[in-house]
């Protein structure tokens, strides 16, 4: 397993409220877009990203042991979403802050994952596939045929920290040696198609700090008007 990683703050932001973490001996994968007034995004996504690390690490062997490594995710996604409301409640600069999270498990040849918001996961294999679906009232609308594709609200329909009972979203895929795994927030989502995602990591040939490079200047070269995040992995 091979993994790269870039976050840039794009063209238009002031300061970068992705977080990223990698720990590719264990096999985890987090990414985190936060939201908030003043700082509070970004401390909601690395709050997220790091209260969410250290309960996987915690529980992992038992986890593996009990085969419930689904189940381990959602309760870390559970169990970062409360930190987070009860950090917000310390200081008025933190109210109402929230961040999507995207938590990927690698054990053996299965990848477990668990979602809330609007950042992605995508398998890259005969073509480009988005494994997770967009907390998103676009999606919602889309869904019942109330909007067309296109139009963009941005508006979540839930987030760690701020829904009042989140519904994380698990998926569990069987990878294949060449697959490439992708994780990014919608910096990168907004500014190129599935499409041009798949042509520069292609383009790379295996080679994933150099799709990662080029990814986050393609979106920047598009206008970067939010912060872009990438996590790639070659299995």
């Amino acid at each position: 397993m091979l993994t790269a990683y870039k976050t840039d703050r794009g063209r238009r932001r002031e300061t970068n409220e992705d977080a990223l973490l990698v720990d590719q001996e264990n096999g985890i994968f987090l990414l985190a877009d936060g939201m908030g007034g003043h700082q509070a995004g970004e401390v909601a996504s690395r709050l997220a990203v790091d209260v969410t690390y250290v309960y996987i690490r915690n529980n992992l062997q038992r986890a593996r042991e009990a085969h419930s490594l689904s189940a381990l995710l959602e309760d870390a996604v559970v169990h970062a979403h409360t930190t987070i409301r009860e950090q917000a409640g310390t200081s008025p600069l933190l109210n109402g802050m929230g961040t999507t999270l995207v938590i990927m498990l690698i054990h053996n040849t299965d990848a477990y994952l668990c979602h809330i918001g609007d950042s992605r996961a995508y398998l890259l294999r005969k073509g480009i596939r988005q494994v997770t679906r967009d907390h998103t009232m676009d999606d919602y609308l889309l869904s019942r045929n109330i909007m067309t594709r296109g139009q963009k609200s941005h508006i979540l329909t839930q987030a760690v920290g701020t829904s009042e009972h989140p519904a994380p979203e698990q998926h569990h895929l069987k990878l294949q040696p060449g697959d490439i795994m992708l994780l990014c927030s919608d910096g990168l989502t907004d500014m190129l198609s599935d499409s041009e995602i798949e042509t520069i990591v292609r383009r790379h040939d295996g080679h994933l700090a150099a799709a990662a490079h080029e990814l986050i200047e393609a979106a920047n070269d598009r206008g970067g008007k939010d912060n872009i995040s990438v996590v790639l992995i070659l299995i």
